[in-house]
């Protein structure tokens, strides 16, 4: 099977982790299914579930909740990067 490598910072390995883990993704599944995703023009369309990733939420949680997690999420990642953090999805 072929490989793909890239040289990542410290910080950037760490913040693909973090994304990779709140998505429930090894980083080799995430980082395919990402670029494949981005490269086919499906990201936000899901046309195939096979490339389908997303931040896990609990299934018993409100809307406003799950927002809240994601949001953290995503903060959490902009925080490992040095990036200013979000106030709103």
């Amino acid at each position: 099977m072929p490989t793909i490598s890239a040289k990542l910072s410290k910080k950037e390995h760490d913040a693909i982790v973090e994304y990779a883990n709140a998505c429930g993704e090894t980083v080799s599944n995430l980082v395919r299914k990402v670029m494949l995703t981005e490269a086919t023009f499906m990201n936000g369309y899901h046309d195939s579930m096979d490339y389908h990733y997303e931040i896990t939420v609990p299934d018993n949680v409100s809307g406003e909740e799950e927002d809240r997690i994601v949001l953290g999420a995503y903060n959490k990642i902009r925080r490992i990067l040095g990036l200013k953090e979000q106030d709103e999805i």
